[in-house]
């Protein structure tokens, strides 16, 4: 993506100009055309290593704080208009300005503001999008802002408390790693030198650790740069292959340890987006299959849409859920109990909720066990060091007593 300076004529003949990310010229003038803006002029902006290095984005967080201003000044009073003219002069973030200072010249240009937003749905997300479609539609957009907010910040939170798990199991066993290379790199070629020299039979210890030193220094480079390959490869995989792209998004819910908090953390979200549709005045089967594309996950989308298929066929949700296996069956019971008392909405929020507690209880139990986990697993490694250098030593002692 590019940032474009661009200048246009609105659908009043009014010359308008601006920045604008887009791929290229095209696809930046099908942006605008979503604004009823035809493009005159368009030009990359710089785009010097300085200039990169300097420029902000529309972060996840930048999207929550304008949406609780949007919620509390609408709800004070003060036009929608008024509100994104304020914030494009005063928001401290330059992209943000950007973003609505486009949004501003294309409600200006009659536009709602749901579609004033679609050329950044990146940004926004689907849903986002959606919910304020509704809000618009019904008159209720504070009331829609709200929910979203609340959404968003859950969200915002459980990402937090998942990353918070990854990251330092992830930065330990780097040094860990690290220092066993280096061991094998520099310590233990000189320590098998001295032991080597001594002479003797050489235990199966010693011998594991020489041909690993070995193997270690001969194949450095490409040990270094066998992860970024992998990673490469994973990732271009993922986006040709659909069947591979399912297997392994369904491969790591069964992780050890991660997997089950993985999943738990795509049922929460994906019950708690489908609470915040539907009770918004989305249709089921629509709330639903933007829920499954919330997920970003393949098993589970395969999951929403065979439940989709079996809903419009005529069975009961809870039942096409449970046919379908995309919730577990705690989440099925209050489901059937939402489904049967007529508060679909309010079930599904409580399996939000409980599924939000079991994803955060179990992050909680992972974390004072990891480094336990890798201390034993550093001491096994300086314990084979300690056998295979020692041991050598020790026989040779014994031999000359």
């Amino acid at each position: 993506m590019q940032t474009f300076r661009f200048q246009g004529i609105n659908r009043y003949g009014k010359r308008v100009r601006g920045d604008m990310l887009a791929s290229n010229e095209k696809d930046l003038e099908q942006r605008l055309h979503h604004t009823h803006i035809e493009l005159i002029t368009a030009k990359v902006k710089s785009n010097a290593w300085w200039h990169s290095l300097r420029r902000s984005r529309i972060t996840r967080r930048d999207i929550i704080v304008m949406t609780n201003q949007f919620r509390q000044l609408l709800k004070a009073g003060v036009s929608l208009m008024e509100i994104i003219d304020d914030l494009r002069r005063t928001y401290d973030n330059d992209q943000v300005r950007e973003m609505l200072t486009v949004v501003y010249e294309a409600m200006e240009g009659g536009e709602t503001f749901s579609n004033a937003l679609k050329p950044y749905e990146s940004e926004f997300g689907h849903v986002y999008l959606s919910l304020v479609s509704v809000g618009e539609r019904t008159g209720q957009l504070d009331k829609i802002l709200a929910t979203l907010e609340t959404s968003m910040q859950w969200e915002e939170a459980l990402a937090a408390k998942a990353k918070k798990v990854m990251i330092y199991p992830s930065i330990v066993g780097l040094v860990v790693l690290s220092v066993v290379m280096m061991m094998m790199l520099f310590v233990v070629p000189q320590l098998l030198t001295f032991i080597q020299q001594m002479g003797g039979e050489l235990g199966m210890a010693t011998a594991s650790l020489i041909a690993t030193s070995d193997f270690i220094q001969a194949y450095i480079i490409e040990l270094l740069i066998l992860p970024f390959v992998l990673t490469a490869l994973i990732k271009a995989w993922l986006k040709r292959s659909n069947q591979f792209r399912l297997w392994f998004d369904r491969v790591i819910f069964r992780l050890p340890m991660v997997g089950g908090v993985l999943y738990k953390i795509k049922i929460a979200r994906l019950a708690g987006t489908l609470a915040v549709m539907y009770a918004s005045g989305v249709n089921f089967r629509d709330s639903l299959m933007l829920s499954g594309e919330v997920a970003s996950n393949a098993y589970i989308e395969q999951a929403v849409m065979r439940s989709i298929r079996l809903i419009e066929e005529g069975e009961l949700i809870y039942k096409a859920f449970e046919q379908s296996e995309l919730f577990p069956p705690m989440a099925l019971r209050m489901v059937r109990i939402g489904e049967q008392s007529g508060n679909m909405d309010e079930a599904l929020n409580h399996v939000s909720e409980y599924y939000d507690n079991e994803a955060k209880e179990m992050i909680d139990k992972i974390e004072p066990a990891v480094e336990p986990l890798l201390t034993v697993f550093m001491a096994v490694i300086v314990g084979w060091v300690m056998m295979a250098v020692l041991g050598p030593v020790y026989d040779t002692i014994s031999q000359v007593q």
